[in-house]
């Protein structure tokens, strides 16, 4: 198995854990976004009261009056929703608000009661000959009649989860269908500061420009019971003010407050009661007034309690610095992998090549001696000598390859031939005295006991069977020093061994 191999399984083995959809905020791993950014909490509150303290200041009943008069918008017959006004004078209408928050959701319940028109419009519009339906909404009449409506707004809690609301709808009830009428994505309220709330919005002009809408609610006093709203329009092309009209909000004591001062309006302006049933029951039996409420599928194209954030935590990313130990652990265990598997195949090396030259010098040893008489000096001599074939006192490798390879020991790769031959040149100086060939076999004690227990275990026997083997051993011998003398060639000009097989 090669490094490159070994490297690859630790590191697949090791990585495997952290590519399984990766999470952040882990020591391996960067911190969460949603830690510092909690648009990217999914435990961070929907909540609008819990966003901001503001909304939940703001919410419950008030009483609504206009603070700055205007003239009395120009009356049109033909279009009463328009932006030309209604018969009646906008400057005395009262209106009731209840504000209401569920969670992620905000309702604005807005009940709207005109007195009658003035007699001198009545009057003046009579003469014209406008018919009196027009004059008096509901069948009532001019002058007698007033008449009551109601405008409500649906808003959320947004992904920013800053305290901002977007809306998701309103109606009106003097519209034709004063039902649900969804929104879109027109529209934001945000707290600011810790006294005002702002709402911004845009609608479209006849012309095709822009009216762009915006609302100061600003709380007035140390109680919060009291606020001023300040809506303005303006013309999105011209800068120019539209309208800028100042209303003045009222804290009411509870619902029971309300719902009095409500129907004590509709009988101070004689409002009809097929109008009032049109313009807002109280007690609400319903959470909106109109003949369709918002549906769930409309709440949460918006609600992020049922709808999904953009602002989704990525999958987190791994720490440069584990990336780096991760890499560093695994070259060390590669280096100790090949480490072990080099020391280990040297060591077996080792062992071969001790007992390959144990082996082949038991062959040539008296053995009727004991194994430490076989290692006397003068057996020794005689051994060295017989393997200097040069007779020049010094073994070559050629001198220890022909030794090597005539005996019974069997043959002796390239590899362990020169492993064996630098184990003997002690002083490296490319041949082999008497003392370094000693040395050796005093470090082959086991090995050489174990040649000599195997070959007198080989030369016991009848004599007859000792001749017998000594004949087939020498015929052995010859053929193969004969096949290795003209078939084997080995470098002896190379002091380095290769590497260990």
């Amino acid at each position: 198995m090669t490094k490159a191999s070994l490297l690859s399984i630790f590191l697949t083995s090791s990585a495997l854990p952290l590519s399984q959809a990766l999470k952040c905020g882990h020591w391996y791993s960067h911190a969460c976004l949603g830690d510092t950014d909690k648009r990217y909490d999914p435990e961070y509150t929907n909540d609008i009261a819990e966003q901001n303290e503001l909304w939940e200041k703001q919410s419950g009943f008030w009483r609504v009056t206009r603070e700055s008069d205007q003239a009395m918008a120009p009356f049109d017959p033909v279009d009463l929703t328009g932006v030309v006004g209604l018969p009646y004078d906008d400057n005395k209408a009262i209106n009731f608000v209840n504000i209401t928050l569920s969670g992620s959701r905000r309702y604005v319940h807005n009940y709207v009661i005109w007195p009658p028109a003035p007699q001198s419009f009545c009057d003046e519009y009579e003469l014209l000959g406008v018919p009196s339906f027009f004059l008096a909404l509901g069948g009532g009449v001019c002058g007698v009649n007033g008449f009551a409506s109601f405008v409500e707004r649906y808003d959320v809690s947004s992904y920013e989860k800053d305290g901002s609301l977007h809306p998701v709808g309103n109606a009106l009830g003097f519209a034709l269908d004063n039902g649900f009428a969804p929104a879109g994505e027109n529209g934001e309220a945000f707290p600011v500061g810790d006294r005002t709330i702002v709402f911004v919005s845009s609608s479209e002009r006849p012309d095709g420009g822009k009216i762009l809408n915006s609302n100061s609610f600003i709380f007035l006093g140390d109680t919060y019971d009291l606020a001023r709203s300040i809506s303005e329009s303006y013309n999105e092309n011209t800068a120019e003010v539209i309208s800028s009209i100042s209303f003045l909000y009222s804290k009411m004591s509870g619902e029971d407050e309300f719902v009095n001062a409500i129907n004590e309006g509709w009988n101070n302006f004689a409002v009809q009661d097929d109008v009032v049933s049109r313009g807002g029951s109280v007690p609400m039996a319903k959470e909106c007034q109109g003949t369709s409420c918002p549906t769930e599928e409309d709440w949460c194209s918006l609600d992020p309690n049922c709808s999904e954030s953009p602002y989704q935590e990525p999958n987190g990313r791994v720490k440069s610095g584990v990336v780096a130990g991760f890499s560093v652990a695994a070259a060390v265990v590669v280096i100790a992998l090949v480490c072990a598997m080099f020391l280990h195949r040297l060591k077996q090396q080792k062992q071969r090549i001790k007992l390959n030259f144990a082996a082949r010098v038991a062959e040539t040893i008296d053995l009727r001696a004991s194994t430490n008489m076989a290692l006397t000096p003068d057996a020794l001599r005689k051994e060295f000598e017989m393997v200097d074939s040069s007779g020049d006192g010094f073994l070559s490798k050629e001198d220890l390859w022909a030794f090597m390879s005539s005996g019974k020991a069997g043959t002796m790769s390239e590899k362990d031939f020169g492993a064996l031959f630098n184990a003997l040149d002690i002083d490296k100086n490319g041949q082999v005295d008497f003392l370094e060939f000693c040395h050796f076999l005093t470090v082959c004690g086991q090995e050489f006991d174990h040649a000599i227990a195997t070959a007198k275990s080989a030369f016991k026997g009848t004599k007859q069977e000792r001749m017998m083997r000594a004949s087939v051993s020498l015929a052995s011998s010859n053929v193969r020093r004969s096949q290795m003398l003209g078939q084997v060639t080995i470098d002896f000009d190379s002091d380095d061994p290769d590497e260990s097989a």
